[in-house]
């Protein structure tokens, strides 16, 4: 089974559309979703219907939680806070009702799947350090552990002695006795130095993982962040990737 992981789309609707691209040229089988479909970005229903209709897992991250008053926004900047009450503004009643009804960590075929971290879920916790990823081993069982959050891709390994160590590259093939802590980058806001769509495949076959990236048309965001009046730093920063 090919399964696609996607996080942080914050309603970036051209990148998720480029995202589905390359997943269908990839035989994707299932997709799985980390949190945060809407914030920042101009298109909050398309998306979120999109996760409603495809995502045969997912659940809720902070922006989300914030768009349909399940936390508040207090600790978001500006830019963020005024994109989030804008994102809160458009969302379609039954799309309310779905970002409610997600859970903030779910398990699906031995896969986790959580927001920001397995150890504190509830706090939206980044993991940055090596010294975070360890300590967050202990909170997930089996194998695969993915998250976003930070929309920094980045693969993590504990092998059977409880060494931690990031994996260079963008592609792993997972070690007997090895766990895996990945952050799969983020869809709609890249913040890697890198502007393309950022998503992870997992293929449960082969025992591998890579980090995919997708192109997708930067300027058709930025023009419709333009005309709703989101903040210009929201826009700009699309193009540098961070």
């Amino acid at each position: 089974m090919r399964i696609a992981i996607l996080s942080d789309i914050h309603s970036n609707l051209e990148a998720l559309e480029a995202v589905c691209h390359e997943m269908d040229r990839l035989g994707v089988d299932s997709v799985y979703f980390a949190g945060d479909v809407v914030g920042y970005g101009p298109d909050p229903n398309l998306c979120t219907r999109w996760v409603l209709e495809n995502a045969d897992a997912a659940v809720a991250g902070n922006h989300d939680f914030a768009a349909v008053g399940m936390m508040d926004s207090d600790s978001f900047n500006t830019n963020a806070k005024d994109a989030i009450q804008w994102n809160a503004s458009q969302l379609e009643d039954e799309l309310v009702d779905y970002l409610v009804s997600l859970p903030m960590m779910e398990t699906r075929n031995g896969v986790t799947l959580v927001h920001a971290s397995p150890r504190l879920p509830d706090q939206w916790e980044y993991i940055f350090t090596l010294w975070d990823a360890e300590e967050n081993f202990a909170h997930f069982e089996g194998t695969f552990c993915f998250v976003g959050h930070s929309h920094q891709p980045v693969m993590v390994c504990m092998d059977s002695e409880g060494s931690v160590a990031v994996i260079p590259g963008d592609k792993l093939i997972s070690e007997e006795g090895c766990r895996y802590l990945i952050n799969v980058g983020s869809v709609g806001q890249p913040r890697d130095g890198n502007p393309d769509a950022c998503f992870g495949l997992l293929d449960t076959e082969l025992s591998e993982f890579s980090l995919v990236r997708a192109r997708y048309e930067i300027s058709v965001t930025q023009e419709k962040m333009f005309r709703e009046g989101l903040p210009q730093a929201l826009s700009d920063r699309l193009s540098e990737g961070r």
